[in-house]
């Protein structure tokens, strides 16, 4: 079947992992996208389960490595988060293309 998306500059295609082990093996250290196409910025929040904001960035890699925005580490755990993809466009400076959210789980 055809489909009705038509994608005339680019297709973005954002994709995130639902967990991660910042515990310095090298491995899963980073919560970063599992795909990342055509997306220029972003607005992703991370929420502890008080609804406090731990985590923000408008980097699309976001390269969250577990801590906090002033350097604390965060307890392992489950965690919410919100985001929004960006795309710039020859027509629009900035573009807000989806806006999604989830939850992410921290194992160290």
């Amino acid at each position: 079947p055809l489909s009705l998306l038509q994608c005339v500059e680019s297709c973005p295609i954002y994709k995130l992992p639902n967990t991660f082990t910042p515990n310095g093996d090298g491995a899963n250290d980073l919560f970063i996208p599992l795909e990342n196409r055509f997306v220029n910025s972003v607005d992703f929040k991370v929420f502890n389960r008080w609804g406090n904001l731990v985590f923000e960035t408008t980097d699309p890699e976001i390269l969250w490595s577990g801590m906090t925005n002033d350097g604390k580490e965060v307890t392992p755990g489950t965690y919410y988060y919100t985001c929004k993809i960006f795309e710039t466009s020859s027509e629009v400076k900035s573009l807000e293309l989806d806006f999604f959210s989830g939850n992410l789980q921290l194992f160290r």
